[in-house]
């Protein structure tokens, strides 16, 4: 089966069965080998979100290494850009490149709960 298959069978399923189904994963994902004490990092409550918080903000690590990557971003300039310290930006780098699989199935995640909603996700034509 591919992966394509396999998401497709996915969003047919309930929302309770995917989260049931995003817990159990998860909860796998968390029995590999992980830095426990993370200094700049924190987990937040959520019903399905398990990525970690920048401590002290409503900010996720993956907001700060996605915007890096896409704006091209050394850690310097993300630093002056989101106004933290150098060493939260590595962090929050080394956290993400680490945790790329569960960041991959949140985006998922929140991209098919968008949908559900009807909210169109695709760049609206330029006028």
């Amino acid at each position: 089966m591919s992966l394509q298959d396999l998401k497709t069978q996915i969003t047919q399923l309930p929302a309770q069965d995917r989260l049931e189904l995003v817990s159990t994963i998860i909860q796998s994902l968390q029995g590999l080998p992980q830095p426990e004490d993370w200094q700049f990092l924190v987990a937040r409550p959520h019903p399905w979100r398990k990525q970690l918080f920048i401590k002290g903000r409503k900010l996720l690590a993956s907001s700060i290494w996605r915007d890096m990557l896409t704006n091209g971003m050394t850690p310097e300039q993300a630093a002056d850009n989101w106004d933290l310290p150098l060493v939260v930006i590595q962090e929050a780098i080394q956290y993400c490149e680490a945790h790329q699989d569960l960041l991959r199935f949140e985006a998922e995640e929140e991209r098919h709960r968008m949908q559900e909603k009807g909210v169109s996700l695709e760049p609206s034509p330029a006028a």
